[in-house]
This record gives structure tokens, C-alpha cells and sequence, in this order.
């Protein structure tokens, strides 16, 4: 258990570290975007290629672990986003919210450094496999009934072009097609652009968390804590225990990969939930605050269930 916390408390420090530099104006607000930027176009794509690129195409195209994965997510996305209905009375909008914050994991950020940290460099394909899981299957459904519940009139043919061409220029999707092209025609990485890759993918993992603890210091804090809490505890505990279900009871994968999804699981909720909140105008505080409350808690959570999971 020391070692594990060894490893992971300094990934909350450094959350600690933008967060407190963004409080005390030592990091302005306009740079978080330009960091956003880095991580996002550059750092995090390359981590991405060049895991994909040095992995056997068999250990990518892992069907049983997406198909756990999208069960285990929607089962929670819709328990949540049910109880939310009948607890508190939300708009369809703000339930659906609900729902893809119980399920949405902080991967993208903070879990593929983190699950790296604690496994190597075979954390990095199951975790991917996961958030891509997501953005197709789930986001991309959340994003079209958004669509739907804000506007019952508008034009679907309208809302699926928006939906897909988001989807297609998204720079860690271009990042999995480019990788999984090398692995599948077996192309060896010239020298130089493995070292480059590496060398940027390195700079992922401290940039995209001092860039998560920068901007939980700007999201507005919101009331009616009994919606927040629920969308955390869907976070921290149904989404673990759904994942575990459908990973080792369900399709029996094997223990590391059933591991390394559990623990993804149990991340705090990506920001993603909020950005998609605030661009539909529906839930973005009460969206907020979840983020920074899970991502809080998850310091405690998330460093006990890897002592008790992570070799």
C-alpha cells in the first residue's frame, strides 16, 4: 500500500500544484487553454501512437474487453441518470448529464499516466481502448440526445454532421488510426520518430494534471449537493463495481487487463462532462462542482482501491 500511494500521490500533487497556481494568480487563466493545447494536439496523441504502434494489432482489437467496457458504462449511465429523474425531478437534459458523469472517466488526463505509472507501458491499451469506448458509444449518443432534448424540431442530418466530424478530426482518434495502422502492417518506428514520440509523450502526464488542478480552480461552485453526490458516487463506487461485474463475471478476461479497467473506472469524472454541459447551457455548475468533489475524493479512493488491486 506504500508503494502504491508512492506512486499516485504525487499525481494528485501536482492536480494540487495548478490548482493552487491558479488560485493564487501565479499561473494566469488565459494559459490554460495554450496548456490545454500542448496536451491535447501534441503530448497525449503521441503517448497514444506510439503505445498503439509498438503493441501486436491481436492485444488492440480486444472486442470482449470494449463490449465489457459499454456494458458495464451504460448500466451505470442509466441507473444514474434514472435515479436523478425520480430523486431530484432534473429536466431530461440535466439527467442525461447525470448519467455521463457517473460514467465518464478522467482517462484522457489523468488516468493513462497514472495506470502507467503503476503497470507500464501495457496499462496504455486497455486504457485507451476504454476512452475510445466512450467517446463513440457514449459521448457521441449523449451529444445527439442533447441535441434532441434541447431542440425536438431541429435537424438530425445537421446534428450527426456535427457529431461525426468532431469525432473524425479529434486528435487522439487520428492518434489510434495512425498507431493501429503501424501495428497492423507491422512497420517498425524510424529511430528518430520513436524517440520523439517518447520524448513528448513523457510530457503528457505532468502537463495534462497541472492543467486539470488549474482549471478545477476556475469552475464555479454550485448548491444542491445531493445532485453532485450522486453523480460522484456513480463515479467512485457504481462505476468500479459495474466494470468488475461485466469484466470478470460476465466475459472472464483475464486479471490484469480486468484490473487496469476497474481502476480506470474508478477515476474522477473527466471534464469533458462539463465542457459538453456549458456548450448545450444545461447543468455546467452542478457539472462542475462533481469534478472537483470526485476529483478531491478520489484522492482517498482511487489510491486505496490501487493498493488494493495494483501489483
Amino acid at each position: 500500500m506504500d508503494t502504491v500511494f508512492t506512486v499516485t500521490l504525487p499525481f494528485f500533487a501536482l492536480i494540487g500544484c495548478g490548482y493552487a497556481a491558479a488560485r493564487l494568480r501565479a499561473f494566469p487563466e488565459a494559459g490554460i487553454p495554450g496548456l490545454n493545447v500542448f496536451v491535447w494536439y501534441f503530448a497525449l496523441p503521441a503517448l497514444v501512437f506510439r503505445a498503439l504502434a509498438l503493441r501486436p494489432l491481436a492485444e488492440i482489437l480486444d472486442m470482449p474487453y470494449i463490449a465489457a467496457w459499454a456494458i458495464g458504462g451504460w448500466a451505470v449511465y442509466i441507473v444514474t441518470a434514472t435515479l436523478a429523474r425520480l430523486l431530484f425531478k432534473l429536466p431530461l437534459g440535466a439527467a442525461l448529464l447525470q448519467g455521463q458523469g457517473a460514467e465518464l472517466s478522467n482517462i484522457g488526463y489523468m488516468g493513462l499516466p497514472m495506470l502507467i505509472a503503476l503497470f507500464g507501458e501495457q496499462a496504455t491499451v486497455p486504457a485507451v481502448l476504454a476512452m475510445l469506448t466512450d467517446m463513440v458509444l457514449v459521448q457521441t449518443p449523449t451529444m445527439a440526445l442533447l441535441e434532441v432534448a434541447r431542440s425536438r424540431d431541429g435537424h438530425p442530418l445537421s446534428t450527426a454532421w456535427k457529431v461525426i466530424k468532431g469525432f473524425a478530426t479529434n486528435p487522439l482518434v487520428l492518434a489510434v488510426v495512425a498507431g493501429g495502422a503501424v501495428a497492423a502492417f507491422r512497420i517498425e518506428l524510424p529511430a528518430p520518430v520513436n524517440a520523439f514520440t517518447e520524448l513528448l509523450g513523457r510530457a503528457a502526464g505532468p502537463c495534462a494534471l497541472f492543467a486539470i488542478g488549474a482549471k478545477l480552480a476556475g469552475q464555479p461552485i454550485a448548491h444542491r449537493f445531493g445532485e453532485v453526490a450522486l453523480m460522484a458516487a456513480g463515479k467512485l463506487v457504481l462505476h468500479p463495481l459495474a466494470i468488475l461485474a461485466t469484466m470478470a463475471l460476465t466475459f472472464g478476461l483475464e486479471a490484469e487487463r480486468t484490473t487496469i479497467a476497474v481502476l480506470a473506472a474508478a477515476l474522477p469524472i473527466g471534464g469533458n462532462v462539463f465542457v459538453v454541459a456549458q456548450s448545450f447551457g444545461i447543468y455546467a455548475a452542478r457539472s462542475s462542482t462533481a469534478i472537483l468533489v470526485s476529483t478531491a475524493v478520489a484522492v482517498v479512493t482511487f489510491s486505496v482501491l490501487a493498493g488494493l488491486l495494483a501489483p
